[in-house]
């Protein structure tokens, strides 16, 4: 029975594996502590499922700049394009949980763009595209304390140039932190950060589409209107 024994552990060990590897858990820590030669912490590689998570990741990101370059010829037009930027920002929300600390909370995006020029459609690209945030602590009696957090991303090609900037702010201090894509320790950690950017791009597609539907609305009720006050009349007569 002992020459079991050995066997049995390693077949439970592996399944245990697997079953955190399909609850997006990190696979193995055995690289966890490994330091590269300059002291700093050693990345853990991706696994075969990971590697495809991120591969289909890049390329769907690289979709939605694509579209969202598209839609840039719109806003030209419109003349919402200035100094080559253009964004929009979200109402400020007072988050009140119970038995949570009270805040407010301010997002926006705002895309940066290269070209313009006398090309067709103002010739504008995008060049880096970042989503914003601001949290202000708000719980009387309790020390104020701001977040503010950006994610960005340079459209030099799906997520090399993917940062997550967060400074914090409080009455004694001010510190900020950078968390690069590509130098973030965890496998998974660096997965779920590209699934947010690649979630918050759909967002602002849908934000500038609706702005298209509602200008094309808005026209059509006019002209509607208009078309029906005119063909409105009674029997002509000489003045």
């Amino acid at each position: 029975m002992r020459p079991f024994i050995p066997i049995l552990l390693s077949l439970v060990f592996s399944v245990s594996i697997f079953s955190a590897d399909e609850k997006n858990q990190p696979v193995s820590q055995a690289d966890a502590h490994k330091l590269n030669p300059d002291g700093s912490i050693a990345l853990i590689p991706y696994n075969a499922k990971q590697q495809q998570k991120m591969d289909r990741l890049a390329k769907e990101v690289d979709e939605y700049h694509a579209g969202i370059n598209e839609k840039l010829k719109f806003l030209n037009y419109e003349k919402k394009i200035k100094d080559s930027r253009y964004g929009q920002v979200s109402y400020a929300r007072e988050i009140h949980l119970p038995h949570e600390e009270r805040y407010v909370q301010h997002t926006r995006f705002v895309m940066k763009l290269k070209g313009g020029g006398g090309a067709e459609g103002g010739g504008f690209t995008l060049d880096e595209l970042s989503f914003w945030s601001r949290k202000s602590l708000t719980q009387p009696g309790k020390e104020p304390i701001t977040t503010y957090r950006e994610l960005k991303n340079t459209t030099a090609g799906g997520l090399k140039g993917l940062v997550l900037v967060v400074r914090t702010v409080t009455v004694a201090d001010d510190t900020t932190l950078n968390y690069e894509l590509e130098k973030i320790q965890n496998p998974w950690e660096r997965i779920k950060l590209a699934t947010v950017y690649r979630d918050r791009l759909r967002e602002v597609t849908r934000a500038i589409d609706r702005y298209i539907q509602s200008k094309g609305a808005v026209e059509a009720k006019a002209v509607g209107d208009s078309i029906l006050e005119i063909s409105i009349g009674g029997d002509f007569q000489e003045p």
